[in-house]
């Protein structure tokens, strides 16, 4: 069993461990500082559960928790807080374990037979994917990360920043973000799903293989029955079809007469 503590301070880490090891001697523990310590060891390992600090700097425990949710193999989630009672109680209906400063020993038990017991339960991780993103649109203190999760050739997960992005294709019953320094990786995510995901950042669907980051533009270029291709500013200078189904919204957004 792996085990990541995330919280930004060093002795409050060390007494969360402390009682940990002693309630799973089998588990191996890695402890992260803050969110992006955290979302760059997830990205390496299969956690199978996360001990995460909600009031944290730069990133807030609930902005790392919804991106630890979108990953691939989202582990279980287990608040270290300081809420009170009623967002305490809110927690706890909504499925998510959690665990209050200062820690209990008695407490932190409870919390480790529920891993052991939750573990695997698909019903989990969706029910905590559903009270994140709840928690986080009704906090203004917390941002989605304007990242989506990918994988290398070699089975490695990356989070690749929306804007360094160009466009998104999709080949052969799989979809890739091509980004405009040349890079190109896999995504488990549906082109209709970045679709909807990207459209505020001004992703626009091109084709029906297709989305396109506006900005990167470059040029528009007719092209055969009706369609156009653009091309794009980035280190390939690609060239990206545009239906004719698509061509009119397209036009529309580039203030293209």
């Amino acid at each position: 069993m792996i085990i990541l503590l995330v919280d930004d301070e060093f002795p409050t880490r060390q007494e969360l461990r402390f009682v940990l090891e002693g309630l799973l001697p089998e588990a191996t523990f890695y402890e992260a500082s803050d969110g992006d310590e955290a979302l760059a060891i997830i990205a390496k390992l299969n956690a199978d559960a996360v001990f995460l600090d909600i009031n944290m700097p730069k990133m807030n425990g609930l902005s790392v928790a919804a991106a630890i949710m979108d990953s691939p193999e989202p582990p279980l989630i287990v608040f270290a807080t300081a809420y009170d009672q009623h967002a305490l109680k809110a927690f706890e209906l909504a499925a998510l374990d959690y665990v209050v400063k200062p820690f209990s020993k008695r407490r932190l038990t409870k919390t480790v037979d529920q891993i052991r017991q939750r573990l695997g339960e698909k019903n989990t991780l969706t029910q905590q994917k559903a009270m994140i993103q709840k928690f986080l649109s009704e906090d203004p203190k917390s941002k989605p990360l304007a990242k989506l999760w990918a994988e290398q050739e070699n089975g490695t997960r990356i989070l690749v920043p929306y804007d360094e992005i160009s466009y998104v294709e999709a080949k052969e019953k799989r979809v890739f973000v091509s980004t405009r320094v040349g890079n190109q990786w896999r995504t488990r995510y549906t082109l209709k799903k970045l679709e909807t995901r990207l459209a505020e950042y001004e992703f626009y669907r091109t084709h029906k293989a297709f989305l396109v980051n506006i900005h990167d533009i470059e040029e528009v270029i007719p092209w055969f029955s009706g369609g156009y291709q653009v091309r794009l500013r980035d280190a390939s200078s690609s060239m990206i079809p545009v239906s004719r189904r698509y061509a009119a919204r397209l036009k529309k957004q580039l203030h293209w007469e």
